[in-house]
């Protein structure tokens, strides 16, 4: 009999019956339905930019439709040899197939990239595989389990990247209930190439369902788990434990991490970021070293009854960034024109962060104790890690100050970042959240700037009314939080870009929100303005909002992954400014960071410094902003942490083991970071 033959023999024994026959149209009916409805989840440009149906991507969906449409039928034909055979081969090559579909998606430069980073990142998709097959011994299960897992850590990818321009790094992984909390203001579409991971991981499951599984061999499965020990821990002593293996240098840009998921494969900098979040003790730390440094640094006395003490008003206002003095590009009128104006007892200028368009709490945490985020893992939160108990901060020392209020407010959800437990640990007294606002005027679907600040007025009251005691609020607002990817009513469109190359409605939408704050701050200065006691007002954003790549590209003139780290400190500094209702001196200040905000605040308004405030003055002479990406001195000129050649470097070096006994020694200096009681 002929293959011919052999065809119209096997089609003759397929007769489906009645259910399997109303299965099969109803799979390809909702196939169809599926297509057409979604049908520009089909489309891409192409390298002229127009919209151009992806054959690739509608070919593997029918594939995918076709498979399961025909599934409750298909047996599988391979004798238990071949299947065994088939177990095998699977085992060894999967691995590789997930990679590369993955790899695919983020156009890792795979042909450019150096062998054994290839052949870490297949170890990485290899011990995910194993991982399933030494818990269950079923081949079905590991070739399933790995086709989710590639997945939906492709599909995380693509969105994080499109909320927020940064991939998944490990640090994530302790802000995931954060992330749920904000998860429902941003869009989700259904783009290309989540529909490629989603086509996939169902072709996974179904083909591995039909695999036959094999006996269960105890001795093998043993000998399989003494070898998967084994390779576990030699992969992760070189990727994430150990820095001893020089020739296996993969150093995460966590400016832009992209750029390493490029480089070096998604999977390996995924799990390389694991590095990033375990703290060393610096070189030749010790406490008599560190007596050494803060021996000229004396800690003030706390305020007698005569010394002036203003009320203290802190608010990080959710990023708020001078995109305009990122890159250029017009608009028709301009966006923020309060703060442009302020200038008669205002000291104001950039503060650099070490975020990028979200973790937020690690900025509030550079503002608050002092420390930067430059000695610590760059994808850690330390909001999530370090603060365990209590830790001196500008809180704690207003409230040994004996300061009222020790406020903290955020009108969102409040166990983001673990603010709960923090605050408490920085010596708040109250955390208002969301809740807590009656009938709040919204702005998109987020609480306004202008209900926050009223907010704060409404607690300066109430607080004013039951002692005379100075007043203290650190205020995070939400109404400029991302996305910025959808119209909405009580967002008007008041500000527009009219540079035709810059031209961009995401930025746009962003643009009217920082005009929104701009007017609610010239009220809230309005009332303070007018009040008796002296009041100091700080203001700041926590990062640059999570806009486009393209859109950075288009005002800065080039791709932002062509940018040096000193060109990329550009897309890491937020205005701020230092106001008072009283005479103090106007400045402008070009280049500081959040670590100097508070003492710069306390400085200027002439209150109590510890000796920790007065070291970071010093310091701030020398090294004038200072983030995660490195510092620029007082010559003008930007230095990477670790150059040695750096003048300033011995400075650098004393501010990292200050650092190190604040947020980790448990003999702590605390005479150094506290006021004198």
């Amino acid at each position: 009999m002929g293959k011919k033959e052999k065809i119209l023999a096997y089609l003759k024994r397929w007769k489906p019956t009645k259910k399997e026959l109303i299965y099969f149209l109803i799979v390809w009916a909702v196939g169809i339905l599926f297509l057409i409805i979604c049908r520009s989840s089909f489309y891409g440009l192409n390298k002229q930019g127009v919209p151009s149906l992806l054959k690739k991507l509608l070919l593997f969906y029918l594939c995918t439709v076709g498979l399961i449409s025909i599934y409750p039928r298909f047996k599988n034909p391979l004798s238990d040899k071949a299947n065994r055979m088939l177990n095998v081969e699977l085992m060894q090559w999967y691995p590789l197939v997930c990679m590369l579909i993955v790899e695919a998606v983020f156009d890792s430069e795979l042909m450019q990239m150096k062998l054994y980073r290839i052949v870490f990142n297949l170890l990485m998709y290899m011990i995910i595989m194993y991982l399933f097959y030494v818990l269950t011994g079923s081949v079905r299960v590991a070739m399933a389990g790995l086709g989710i897992v590639a997945s939906l850590f492709g599909i995380v990818n693509l969105y994080l990247m499109d909320f927020r321009s940064i991939p998944l790094l490990a640090s994530d992984l302790t802000v995931i209930r954060t992330a749920l909390n904000v998860a429902g203001s941003f869009h989700f579409q259904l783009k290309p190439d989540i529909l490629y991971f989603l086509c996939f991981m169902v072709d996974s499951v179904l083909v591995a369902l039909k695999l036959k599984p094999g006996k269960v061999n105890w001795v093998r499965r043993v000998a399989a788990l003494l070898a998967y020990v084994c390779l576990v821990s030699w992969t992760l002593n070189v990727v994430v434990f150990s820095e001893k293996y020089h020739k296996y240098t993969m150093n995460i840009n966590t400016f832009r991490p992209i750029k390493s998921y490029v480089a070096y494969g998604s999977l390996l900098t995924f799990t390389r970021s694991f590095r990033l979040m375990m703290v060393d003790k610096p070189e030749h730390y010790s406490i008599e070293n560190v007596e050494d440094i803060t021996e000229d640094f004396v800690s003030d006395s706390v305020s007698d009854h005569s010394f002036r003490r203003p009320n203290v008003i802190v608010i990080m206002d959710e990023a708020f960034a001078d995109l305009q003095s990122v890159g250029r590009f017009e608009t028709n009128q301009e966006v923020m024109p309060f703060y442009n104006s302020l200038k008669k007892d205002t000291v104001k200028g950039f503060a650099y962060v070490s975020v990028f368009g979200g973790q937020t709490a690690n900025s509030e945490f550079e503002f608050l104790t002092g420390d930067s985020k430059a000695f610590l893992p760059k994808g850690a939160t330390p909001y999530q890690l370090y603060v365990k108990e209590y830790l001196p901060s500008l809180t704690g020392n207003l409230k040994l100050d004996s300061y009222q209020g020790m406020q903290a407010m955020h009108p969102y959800e409040g166990s983001g970042y673990n603010r709960v437990s923090v605050y408490q640990n920085f010596g708040f007294d109250e955390f208002i959240t969301r809740t807590e606002f009656e009938n709040p005027k919204l702005v998109r679907n987020f609480i306004s700037d202008e209900s926050d600040f009223s907010r704060i007025i409404q607690e300066y009251e109430e607080a004013k009314a039951e002692s005379d005691e100075p007043f203290y609020m650190f205020n995070v607002t939400m109404q400029n939080h991302s996305s910025y990817d959808m119209d909405f009513d009580n967002l008007p469109n008041t500000i527009q870009i009219t540079t035709p190359e810059c031209k961009d409605a995401d930025a746009e939408r962003y643009l009217n929100l920082i005009h929104l704050s701009d007017a609610a701050l010239k009220d809230l200065l309005a009332y303070f303005e007018k009040q008796e006691d002296p009041t100091v007002i700080v203001m700041f954003g926590d990062h640059e909002p999570g806009l486009s790549d393209a859109f950075y590209g288009s005002i800065l003139g080039t791709e932002t992954k062509m940018l040096t780290d000193e060109e990329n400190m550009e897309l890491y500094k937020v205005p701020f400014f230092i106001w008072a209702n009283y005479d103090i001196e106007e400045r402008y200040i070009e280049k500081t960071s959040l670590n100097y905000l508070h003492s710069i605040m306390l400085d200027a308004a002439g209150m109590k410094q510890t000796g920790y405030n007065k070291f970071l003055l010093s310091m701030m002479e020398e090294v004038p902003a200072i983030n995660i990406s490195g510092y620029f001195g007082a010559d003008g000129m930007y230095y990477d942490l670790k150059d040695q050649a750096s003048p300033y470097y011995e400075t650098v070096k004393a501010y990292q083991m200050l650092e190190y006994n604040h947020l980790f020694d448990n003999h702590r200096k605390n005479a150094f970071f506290e006021l004198q009681q």
